[in-house]
């Protein structure tokens, strides 16, 4: 039985990382998660207070982009799946899509969160780029987990099963 050996030559930055580091980047993973729904909680509050008394309310877009992030936290923490953060790469790409159309205004003037005169004094801008930063993080974490090779094992070979080559009728 021969054994594959890697040795740091052959080791390449897109090899998936190791089950003890995957653990790692997927606990990083959460806590972003968990802070980027707690902010948009904290959002979804302040922007109701805000809009106290206005016939337009946007509040609950927060809670709409808080509950994702929260439940993706507890995910990561409970399940180590490729499948779960190319979702979770997902995710990311249209929440900043929506940020980018929505919040920034790309429809034209007027129509971003940043011109909505009702969250003037609460430093939408700051807010944004936080939450965004974080989301970048994010998906570049699970973007690195989801879409790298899979790792190489140090696994004996198998032994060859009779008639594996032999079609069946």
């Amino acid at each position: 039985m021969t054994e594959a050996v890697r040795s740091p030559e052959t080791l390449n930055r897109w090899d998936a990382p190791s089950a003890d580091r995957r653990k790692l980047l997927r606990y990083v993973a959460a806590a972003l998660c968990t802070v980027v729904g707690v902010l948009y909680l904290i959002l979804l509050f302040l922007v109701r207070d805000a809009e106290v008394g206005l016939t337009e309310d946007t509040y609950g877009a927060y809670l709409f982009l808080a509950v994702p992030y929260l439940l993706g936290a507890v995910l990561l923490m409970a399940f180590d799946r490729r499948f779960l953060w190319a979702v979770g790469a997902a995710v990311q790409v249209f929440v900043i899509t929506l940020f980018a159309m929505f919040g920034a205004g790309l429809f034209g003037p007027g129509q971003g969160v940043f011109d909505y005169a009702a969250l003037s004094g609460l430093h939408m801008e700051l807010w944004a780029a936080t939450i965004t930063g974080a989301e970048l993080i994010l998906l570049g974490l699970l973007s690195y987990m989801a879409f790298t090779t899979a790792p190489h094992q140090n696994e004996p070979d198998l032994p060859e099963t009779p008639g594996a080559d032999t079609p069946l009728p």
